[in-house]
């Protein structure tokens, strides 16, 4: 067969590799596509030599390979075609080997043609590396599903992965471990690999997180530091990868994927996965991988679930305190060891019979009416009981009984109770009139009689008070979610909360049901109760951690204040619970007051709490960017400022910046910050745009030890350049801890992260520091740009600033150039760079973009 106008379309392809063997495979002719498959740059390099060379050693025998794929009958079939004839052949799972010793799987179609007057094959590569690397993801996560599904522990899944993963799927190497909090080494749990020998050196590899060390640089640190998947596609060709290059030299391993598998949003273990083909965790894939993550920190918290549930059947089977369970017709349907100890009844004579049967026939009609009202209408019964025994004794017992709903409707009631012992009731009937049996605090009757006290004091010596009743809505859902003692165990830890919050001179009560009371002594003015009751509200409102279980609980407390409100004990309690119904009808985590004026006052900062908690649980902080150009009006960067999407408008920070700087919600919204501007710049470097852009972090952001890491793994992880990113610091953060701030800059500089000051010139210490701060850009603060037309002393100052910066080799950025008589000025005075409204509006992502292209 002769060359045709068929071969000259394809020698050209930008898909197919194409290529022409002769004698002994010599390679006479081959086009660009099919040198870059292989990894070269020069197609000489490969011209002249024989395609045998170029044939992975999966080949070689074994291997699950083909007869077809042999090198002995890939000898034969270069035999066959040189001599004249003529058959097709195609292949779909072929393996060629690259200029660095990868292993890359290609599709082939062969042929015989005349080349040169010369019979000759000629073949047809495509390149399945991706085709590859899916097909072995989406067997991986379909894989783990299984095993998901089907295992019981923790132990047996981490160890089933790594087998799955290599023996199965196909991967190189893998290994599952934890990071030592205190070595900073990852440690291996269990390590597989296709052979013995691979497998021992990847179990004594020496991989840690901590990034001041060549061994803390690598894909695990990334995924531990910065929560996410990191996929490293060519490891041979990565400089901060080179601790381990021999390793993957000699092993031939080309691709490294470390997954964060996660427990309560902390790096749980890492699953650390090596492959010998390059790109074989694509970042096109990457879903594939998250899924895979997902399921199984999905499984670790399952496993821990029931772990936290066997536990506790233990611990109510064996405890100290009878538990009786009955039906929503109080028959027994549970009774644990201690029921059965006491009232002398075996399993099989309780369940099934009426709770009447403890029934001492002492108590009177109505008694028991009240009894059974109480809990029909869905309410705690708390009270002393006596019941008999199977024997005939009767036993006195102090009892809490829950009724337990679902989708509104009452189900079942749990009793539990503790029995009076003859030599201490004195002292046992004191304590529980007087204390809640589950806090250990003092109950309502003693709240009303501490009340009282308080009220005489507060008004003979005209000192402000106030009295709080806190109430944890839907606390009953608790009960049906997580059990009886469970719900106990966080009734106490709203108690000791409670006690760390306040004075040790104020009051703290548990009341009726799950409620709690307050009395709070000795404010200086009224409007301080809001003050302290807001830090209450703040820390209660915060998850509660129980076996590794977190539960969030939202609250309401009513308030009423003494002397203004009330003169008496029943007054004032009573107005606090009326200011309770109020909070409630506002919606949770609300206060109350009896009186509205302090109320409305309340009202809107608490409000403002509740919503920016929900904004960053919900992910609603977005950067909007405002560009700075330099003389000629052309872009060089940008400002990432902070905005709240609420609903369909746009927040300005004026209205929350504040608040969240006043708590530690500023760190989670600027982290939120930070990782939309990466994703940003990720996407305008792929369409060629190479701009910096500034992230604004507040104090207690740069205050974070694990700033400079996080950076850092962010970073990687987009494999972003670092001066592609600038950090904006106001004046006042550094004045507080000069040397803190110095060495942070230090460091950042260090990796490539540049600084600007922020608001240059408007503290008296600013000259002071800069000399001794490694920082690249000064804002010129807007009041300076404001007054420099109209105040010869202002522009004079400016003009001193900019000449101070530009012999310190720092470049100037004015902020808020408004007027084209600001920028003529600027730019007489040498200012480098301007922003402002005469040039761009802080706008969106979308509009930014446009604005650059």
């Amino acid at each position: 067969m002769h060359l045709s106008g068929f071969f000259d379309a394809l020698k050209d392809s930008s898909v197919f590799g194409v290529f022409v063997f002769q004698e002994e495979g010599k390679i006479v002719f081959l086009n660009k596509r099919f040198a870059e498959i292989l990894g070269y740059s020069d197609k000489d390099e490969i011209l002249g030599k024989s395609i045998l060379e170029f044939i992975s050693p999966k080949y070689s025998g074994g291997g699950g390979m083909s007869e077809l794929n042999s090198l002995e009958n890939i000898k034969n079939i270069i035999k066959r075609r040189t001599q004249g004839e003529v058959f097709p052949i195609e292949l779909k799972t072929h393996w060629f080997l690259s200029k660095t010793k990868a292993d890359i799987p290609v599709s082939v179609f062969a042929y015989t043609i005349e080349y040169n007057k010369k019979s000759s094959g000629i073949v047809l590569v495509s390149d399945r590396t991706k085709e590859v690397s899916y097909q072995k993801l989406f067997f991986a996560l379909s894989q783990i599903n299984q095993l998901i599904v089907r295992i019981e522990n923790k132990e047996d899944l981490l160890r089933e992965i790594c087998d799955i993963l290599v023996d199965k799927v196909g991967y190189t190497s893998c290994a599952v471990g934890y990071i030592d909090e205190t070595s900073k080494l990852f440690i291996q749990k269990y390590t597989r690999a296709n052979t013995k020998e691979l497998q021992k050196a990847l179990k004594n590899l020496t991989i840690g997180v901590d990034t001041s060390t060549p061994h803390g640089a690598g894909s695990a640190s990334q995924a531990y530091h910065a929560k996410k998947i990191s996929i490293i596609e060519d490891v041979l060709q990565k400089a901060h990868m080179s601790y381990w290059q021999d390793y993957y030299s000699y092993f031939n391993i080309h691709s490294v994927c470390s997954i964060p598998i996660m427990q309560n949003n902390q790096v749980k273990y890492i699953l650390y996965l090596n492959d010998t083909t390059p790109n074989s965790f694509h970042s096109d894939y990457l879903h594939l991988l998250e899924e895979i993550q997902l399921g199984l920190s999905f499984a670790l918290d399952r496993f821990e679930k029931q772990k936290f549930l066997q536990m506790t059947q233990l611990a109510i089977d064996s405890g100290f305190e009878f538990v009786i369970i009955t039906d929503e017709n109080f028959n027994i349907i549970y009774a644990n060891d201690k029921a059965l100890s006491i009232s002398d009844y075996t399993k099989e004579e309780l369940l099934g019979a009426h709770h009447s049967i403890f029934s001492s026939k002492t108590h009177t009609k109505e008694f028991a009416k009240n009894f059974y009202k109480t809990l029909k209408n869905g309410a705690v019964y708390s009270n002393f009981m006596k019941f008999q025994t199977k024997s005939g004794k009767i036993l006195d017992f102090y009892v809490n009984i829950v009724p337990f709903k679902q989708d509104g409707k009452i189900t079942n009631y749990i009793s539990i109770g503790k029995l009076i012992d003859e030599k201490n009731t004195i002292e046992q009937l004191e304590k529980i009139l007087y204390t809640d049996p589950v806090t250990n605090l003092p109950n309502y009757r003693s709240f009303q009689s501490m009340v009282d006290r308080f009220l005489k004091r507060a008004l003979s010596k005209n000192t402000i008070g106030a009295v709080a009743v806190i109430n944890p809505i839907s606390f009953s859902s608790i009960n049906q979610a997580f059990g009886f003692e469970k719900a106990n165990e966080v009734l106490r830890m709203i108690g000791e909360r409670l006690r760390n919050i306040l004075y040790s001179y104020d009051v703290i009560a548990k009341l009726e049901s799950d409620r709690f009371g307050l009395i709070i002594k000795d404010l200086k003015t009224e409007e301080d109760l809001l003050v302290i009751v807001s830090q209450v509200l703040s820390e209660l409102s915060k998850p509660y951690t129980l076996f590794n279980q977190s539960i969030s609980i939202s609250f309401n407390i009513g308030l009423s204040l003494t002397p203004k409100d009330a003169a008496t004990v029943n007054e004032l309690i009573d107005k606090a619970n009326i200011a309770l119904q109020d909070a409630k009808e506002n919606g949770e985590n609300q206060i109350g007051f009896f009186r509205k004026d302090i109320e409305e006052k309340a009202f809107k900062k608490l409000k403002l709490k509740a919503d920016l908690e929900r904004a960053i649980l919900n992910k609603k902080f977005i950067p909007f960017y405002q560009p700075y150009v330099d003389k000629n009006k052309q872009i060089v960067g940008a400002e990432a400022l902070m905005r709240w999407k609420k609903d369909n408008t746009i927040v300005s920070p004026a209205e929350f910046i504040n608040y969240l700087e006043e708590t530690n919600l500023i760190i989670d919204a600027e982290n939120q910050l930070t990782d939309s501007v990466l994703k940003d710049l990720k996407e305008l470097e792929k369409h060629h745009k190479d701009i910096p852009i500034s992230i604004n972090l507040s104090a207690l952001s740069l205050n974070q030890k694990d700033l400079v890491q996080s950076l850092s793994s962010l970073l990687n992880y987009y494999n972003l350049k670092p001066n592609s990113l600038k950090i904006e610091i106001v004046e006042r953060v550094f004045f507080k801890d000069f040397a803190y701030m110095k060495n942070l800059i230090e460091e950042l500089r260090e990796l490539g992260v540049h600084f600007s000051i922020d608001d240059f010139g408007t503290h008296y210490s600013s000259l002071n520091y800069l000399s001794e701060l490694d920082v690249s850009f000064l804002k010129i603060d807007i009041s300076f740009v404001r007054k420099i037309q109209t105040d010869p002393k202002t522009k004079n100052l400016v003009a001193a600033i900019i000449y101070l910066a530009h012999s310190l080799n720092i470049k100037t950025i004015a902020e808020g150039v408004e007027a084209k008589e600001q920028f003529e000025i600027l730019k007489t005075l040498d200012c480098d760079y301007f922003q402002g409204y005469l040039f761009y509006k802080p706008m969106p992502k979308l509009e930014f973009f446009r604005a650059l292209r």
